[in-house]
């Protein structure tokens, strides 16, 4: 079996890409170069021409892992036309073209997010049929790219939408829950829930789709625990813990909300309310059973 892993440099694709080398004949595609590693082409995505050439030279895929993201700050309105470009535009320009030689794989598996929901007071718990509506434009542009696989490839694409992810030597989406600069902080009493995604609990749901245990669709993927941010402030053994009362954090929010500020909006929310965005449809077929206690 052939997979096609496309945007392999990052955090997710280099654990796939390391996981599944060990069964399976992977290539990976991703933006810099790596002398390192075998059956990789380092390319701009976003050149048609580029793709065209490095088409014609690929064999036909089984299944495509497409993990390419522009995330950087999840972007301001101002900025949406770069993330179009590389969030879908890329992936438009390389499905039609695989689409031309008669080479589409015939799995298609796109790393999508939780941010597509947004995120409001008032919610707690969100499924796959909950209402999308992105602030950024890194969620905007991700719900776009979906839009387009499910009008032109739904019967043979698995739309995977990632809690935050995390590993052992990957902190960042902790840390940025528990630290201001060097210090630990707690907002009210720190039992607002939130929603995480083990980085093994991927493996499992790829390594299950290419086993056929899991029918095409759209999917959350996060831990089944969810966590409190007092779990997190457990998790990185913090000594000192400032107060933050959540009054702040909601005048902060609302701010946000006035000015439209993407940063303050997606990250107030989160602090004041519980955000938990729930597995259990791909839990049906398959447990995810890695959590933070495995860190």
């Amino acid at each position: 079996m052939r997979i096609l892993i496309a945007g392999c440099n990052g955090i997710i694709g280099t654990y796939l890409h390391n996981k599944l080398s060990l069964d399976y004949i992977v290539t990976g595609l991703g933006s810099k170069e790596k002398s390192n590693v075998q059956d990789y082409y380092s390319i701009d995505l976003s050149k048609k021409n580029l793709l065209k050439n490095l088409v014609e030279h690929l064999p036909r895929y089984d299944i495509l892992i497409y993990l390419v993201g522009l995330a950087h700050k999840k972007g301001k309105g101002k900025d949406i036309s770069e993330f179009r470009k590389i969030n879908k535009q890329t992936l438009v320009n390389f499905l039609s073209i695989l689409d031309e030689r008669n080479k589409v794989p015939a799995k298609i598996i796109f790393a999508s997010t939780i941010s597509v929901y947004g995120g409001k007071i008032e919610n707690i718990i969100y499924t796959e049929e909950s209402k999308k509506d992105p602030f950024s434009a890194y969620a905007l542009t991700k719900l776009e790219a979906e839009e387009y696989l499910i009008e032109n490839y739904f019967s043979q694409s698995w739309l995977l939408r990632f809690a935050p992810v995390y590993e052992k030597n990957f902190q960042l989406n902790i840390h940025r829950r528990t630290k201001i600069s060097k210090f630990n902080f707690r907002v009210s009493d720190g039992e607002k829930k939130l929603s995480l995604c083990n980085i093994e609990n991927i493996g499992i749901v790829i390594e299950s789709i290419i086993r056929n245990k899991i029918p095409t669709g759209i999917y959350n993927v996060s831990d089944t625990v969810n966590y409190s941010y007092n779990d997190l402030l457990k998790h990185v053994k913090s000594r000192f813990v400032m107060p933050i009362p959540s009054i702040v954090v909601r005048v902060l929010f609302l701010i946000g909300k006035k000015f439209d500020n993407v940063f303050l909006k997606e990250n107030m929310v989160k602090l004041i309310s519980d955000n938990i965005f729930v597995s259990n449809k791909i839990n049906e077929f398959v447990k995810l059973t890695a959590t933070l206690e495995d860190h």
